[in-house]
């Protein structure tokens, strides 16, 4: 999978080192799932992705920039732990990366993958309410604000795009106000 400036790839063992030292970065991790992670933890998740999470058909890659080969980040989608029926996308990239527009390019090319290749009808992501950079992605690449959610750490926000563009959660507030309207207007 590929984008106009970045290679997606299933990760190999060759890529090991740069995936240590992503999800060991204070930086890069402050706003990913359980933070920052110990070098055992890295290792751990390594393994995992592996023997666990590939075998389970996770679409989960390691992101090249094309002009030089040179590791950029991690991207996946896959089923979200909490609601499994909804499909969530993630991507990070390493401190280099940023500010280069490549979060936006990965998070529309997932979406197209999402949609065409998996079938999905809507995907959603996550993001800690103060990570205005990753909301602002999400907002460009077309995502809505559909709703809180809370965890053991706090308060975080879920966005959703549909394929068609439909947001179902809006149309059913309308229908539902319209109902309401009409029966109490009788």
């Amino acid at each position: 999978m590929e984008t106009e400036r970045l290679i997606f790839n299933f990760y190999t063992e060759k890529d090991k080192a740069d995936f240590i030292s992503l999800f060991t970065d204070a930086a890069v991790m402050e706003h990913v799932g359980d933070g920052v992670l110990t070098r055992e933890q890295a290792e751990a998740f390594w393994l995992k992705l592996f023997e666990k999470l590939y075998p389970q058909n996770y679409k989960i890659w390691a992101i090249f920039a094309k002009e030089d080969s040179r590791y950029v980040g991690h991207a996946g989608v896959y089923p979200r732990l909490r609601r499994k029926e909804d499909w969530e996308f993630v991507y990070f990239l390493n401190q280099k990366s940023w500010g280069k527009g490549y979060a936006t390019e990965i998070a529309r090319r997932i979406i197209e993958f999402a949609f065409e290749d998996l079938s999905l009808r809507e995907t959603f992501a996550t993001v800690d309410d103060d990570h205005s950079s990753s909301i602002h992605v999400l907002e460009k690449v077309g995502m809505k604000f559909e709703r809180f959610e809370f965890d053991e750490d706090g308060r975080f926000s879920v966005y959703s795009i549909r394929k068609n563009g439909t947001n179902y959660f809006l149309l059913f507030l309308f229908v539902s106000f319209v109902l309401f309207v009409a029966k109490t207007s009788s």
